[in-house]
């Protein structure tokens, strides 16, 4: 630690040595990029309703799971435009780890026991983008780096990266630009063992999650 003390000494010592030298002003540099037309995601259904569930219909060790869901999630573009996806989890930190990726919180019992936790997939085998097979792909938070392009099912990522959407399987470059794309969403939902519940009431789902489309 004492080499890298000393070298901090001296760099001080010749600031204050030469004020002649130091600049009383600096540089910000700002990009960005504007886009000639913008884009609007819409579900083909405004509530995922998982139904009514009875406390004697859930298993005491382990997850029960619950009816599924296969909306459609339709992209309309006025030009096309590269762009990634992601989710907002309105109620993070209540979802019950459900051993599957992207699990997102269903709320919390009056006890403040996390209810359960639902997924939103992607499933390229219902998808397309302007009128061709989707495949997908996973990149970082700016879509600098991506996966290998998959045809199997993918959760819409929950922790800033992107899914991205492809026109070929088994390639790296990340998303393509679409001007319509119709995806396929799978949601499938579980609620908590019940050992970890205490139901002495009627207990509401309470899930709320934003679609964010980045663009890239």
């Amino acid at each position: 630690m004492q080499p890298t003390s000393r070298t901090l000494a001296a760099v001080l010592a010749l600031g204050f040595a030469a004020p002649a030298f130091c600049a009383s002003t600096v540089d910000i540099q700002v990009t960005g990029t504007l886009i000639p037309s913008a884009c609007t995601p819409i579900l083909s259904v405004g509530t995922l309703h998982f139904g009514t569930v009875s406390s004697a219909d859930l298993h005491p060790e382990r997850h029960t799971a619950l009816i599924e869901h296969a909306p459609t999630l339709t992209i309309q573009c006025g030009t096309p435009t590269l762009y990634g996806l992601r989710l907002v989890d309105n109620r993070a930190g209540s979802a019950y780890d459900s051993g599957h990726a992207g699990p997102l919180g269903m709320g919390y019992t009056a006890a403040d026991e996390p209810i359960g936790a639902y997924h939103l997939e992607v499933d390229p085998a219902r998808s397309t983008i302007d009128g061709r097979r989707a495949f997908l792909s996973l990149g970082d938070r700016t879509g600098s780096l991506w996966s290998t392009s998959t045809a199997q099912p993918t959760a819409l990522p929950t922790d800033g990266s992107l899914l991205g959407l492809v026109d070929r399987v088994g390639v790296d470059t990340g998303a393509v630009v679409a001007q319509v794309a119709q995806l396929g969403i799978r949601a499938h939902g579980v609620i908590a063992p019940a050992r970890t519940l205490t139901l002495t009431d009627a207990v509401p789902l309470d899930g709320h999650v934003t679609l964010e489309l980045v663009y890239l």
